[in-house]
């Protein structure tokens, strides 16, 4: 078994029932697929002269396999119960893995899950097969807070949220922040903006450009954006048509380092309460 506080593995499905393997029931003995993702780099042969050149680069899909024992073979029969129950085919996975003292997690589609018949007296085992369409690992924060609480200051001060991942505040006067992102591979901003009166054309601006949203606003409304899906609600209502054409929601992508982040409206930017979503995301744990 691999020592207890340096490495296990607890699965949540997504109707939120959960098994870990974290010497309590079951212990991993294995773990493959959780360092670096398989890099892809495509090119093209030169028409004159030597060598190629490079057309294209992307980060492949990651395939993980966790293998792990039962703890106490006298609970041979119940845990391998619970563990043939659990893991479904089309059914998505958040897996948290502990490794050395660092936790993160990823998305993953069951893929495959073996549990051989062995002999009955010794510890069952199995091993869980996963693809992870979005590659990254994210981040892990085990606290959270109420955005709306927080009193005035003199930027957006950050904080960590277990679902919806780092969370940075805007008070309504400052309406910039700089702040470093520690994260390995850039990351995309989700945003919620809420009205404490009128507002006319909202805009964050991040990196080299901006979106815009070309509407009024009353005092209570509320503005969401996910510009990694590039999809924009005011009060829970698909508004996309209202982006400013100009608009680019891969401007709010952060990248390693230091990244700017600010926010404007043609009028009534003192009424806007502004709270920024993201994840950090690394390449491996």
């Amino acid at each position: 078994m691999m020592e207890l506080e340096q490495v296990r593995v607890r699965f949540v499905r997504q109707d939120g029932k959960e098994l870990a393997a974290d010497e309590t029931d079951w212990g991993l003995t294995a773990i493959d697929g959780a360092a670096a993702p398989q890099y892809q780099v495509y090119t093209s042969d030169q028409a004159r002269g030597d060598g190629s050149f490079v057309t294209g680069r992307r980060v492949a899909a990651r395939d993980l396999e966790f293998s792990a024992a039962v703890m106490d073979a006298g609970s041979n029969a119940v845990l391998r119960k619970a563990a043939l129950s659990f893991f479904r085919p089309g059914v998505e996975y958040r897996i948290y893995l502990t490794y050395l003292g660092t936790t993160r997690w990823i998305t993953g589609e069951l893929t495959a899950f073996k549990a051989p018949s062995g002999p009955v007296g010794e510890a069952q085992t199995f091993s869980v097969y996963f693809l992870c369409a979005k590659p990254f690992w994210q981040s892990v924060d085990d606290f959270g807070q109420d955005i709306a609480a927080i009193t005035p200051c003199w930027g957006w001060p950050y904080m960590d949220h277990p679902i919806f991942g780092v969370r940075a505040a805007v008070a309504n006067f400052a309406r910039e922040v700089v702040f470093d992102y520690d994260g390995d591979v850039p990351s995309y901003f989700k945003a919620t903006i809420t009205c404490d009166g009128p507002v006319t054309n909202p805009r964050l601006t991040g990196g080299e450009g901006y979106v815009r949203i070309l509407t009024g606003m009353q005092q209570g409304d509320v503005l969401t954006i996910d510009f990694e899906a590039a999809r924009v609600q005011m009060n829970g209502e698909n508004i996309l048509a209202k982006v400013d054409r100009a608009s680019s929601f891969s401007a709010m992508k952060m990248g390693p380092g230091e990244n700017r982040v600010s926010f404007s409206a043609d009028v009534g930017e003192n009424g806007m309460h502004v709270v920024l979503y993201y994840n950090k995301q690394y390449l491996g744990v």
